[in-house]
């Protein structure tokens, strides 16, 4: 039988899998719910996963997000090392009050009552913090993937393949930032409005997010496998 010991550290490790697994899924659930939404509700697809605030989805935009803000703010990640400022808990709670700021300050977009926090700052201000917010949400989350899910020893190939994975989505959140930035200092956002390149930069941002901790939780592990057999 297991010593008391064995079963608490077993339980530890699967609520650490368990958050991690439900950080992925709602990264890979809101965009495809959206999308298919946008099939069926007027207005079609909208130029911004934001901009769901304002359509029937309004609901499930904001309580994904707010969800995302619980899984993060309760996620301890490992133990830091002596001195160790980039911790897991400190990125998770930093990219956990983003989300929670995204979801609770809205973009701007049609006439509406405001929320209690937009009523405060006002809508320019409110706004404005809205697009910082998620860039720091996205940008704690890259430094997940570029820096703390990469650590430890590379000790076989399924180890070597995840940290390839991990790269791969750092990079690929922090360019789909990059160009919506890009984007918007540009004013090629609304120049090309009608083939909502902000959307889709961040659905392509929130599946490589999702993508990242499904790894890290045990949940994708064919695709470890498959890119074990290329490297």
């Amino acid at each position: 039988m297991q010593g008391e010991g064995q079963k608490a550290a077993n339980q530890l490790v699967l609520s650490f899998l368990s958050v991690r697994r439900a950080i992925g899924a709602l990264g890979f659930f809101l965009p495809v719910a959206l999308l298919v939404a946008s099939l069926f509700e007027p207005g079609g697809l909208r130029t911004s996963i934001s901009a769901y605030y304002y359509s029937p989805m309004r609901e499930i935009f904001v309580g994904t997000l707010i969800a995302q803000a619980v899984f993060l703010w309760s996620y301890e990640g490992f133990r830091p090392d002596a001195g160790e400022w980039i911790t897991d808990r400190r990125m998770a709670r930093t990219a956990a009050v983003a989300i929670a700021l995204v979801a609770l300050l809205p973009t701007t977009g049609p006439a509406h009552s405001c929320t209690a926090l937009q009523c405060l700052l006002g809508p320019v201000l409110s706004a404005t913090v809205h697009f910082l917010a998620a860039g720091v949400f996205f940008g704690a989350l890259a430094v997940f993937c570029l820096k703390l899910f990469v650590k430890g020893q590379v000790d076989g190939t399924e180890k070597r393949a995840s940290n390839r994975i991990y790269r791969i989505c750092g990079w690929l959140i922090l360019g789909s930032i990059a160009a919506i930035g890009i984007l918007d200092l540009t004013g090629l956002d609304e120049r090309l409005a009608t083939l909502r390149p902000v959307f889709w930069l961040e659905t392509v941002a929130s599946f490589a997010f999702a993508t990242s901790w499904a790894v890290k939780g045990d949940s994708l592990r064919p695709l470890v496998h498959g890119v074990a057999r290329i490297i």
